[in-house]
C-alpha cells in the first residue's frame, strides 16, 4: 500500500488560492445568469404593457367622448 504525501504549506496555499478562484468564477457565471434572466422578464413585461396599453388606448375609438361636459360635475375648472 502507498504512503499518503502529506502536503506542504506552499500546496495547501496554492489548492486554496485556486478554490478562491473557482469560487468568484462561479459567483459571477450565476450573477451574469441572474442579470440575463432579469433583463429578459423585463423586456417580456414592457413588451406585454405596451401591447395592452395600446389594446386599451390606441385601438379604442374615442371620437365619441365629449371631453368637456363633465368637467363642472367633478369641481374642475
Amino acid at each position: 500500500m502507498a504512503r499518503r504525501k502529506h502536503m506542504t504549506d506552499a500546496e495547501k496555499t496554492l489548492l486554496i488560492e485556486e478554490g478562491k478562484v473557482a469560487r468568484r468564477h462561479k459567483m459571477l457565471k450565476t450573477s451574469m445568469k441572474i442579470a440575463g434572466f432579469g433583463l429578459i422578464v423585463g423586456a417580456t413585461l414592457v413588451v406585454a404593457t405596451k401591447k395592452i396599453f395600446d389594446e386599451i388606448f390606441v385601438e379604442d375609438d374615442w371620437s365619441d367622448v365629449d371631453w368637456g361636459e363633465d368637467d363642472e360635475d367633478y369641481g374642475v375648472y
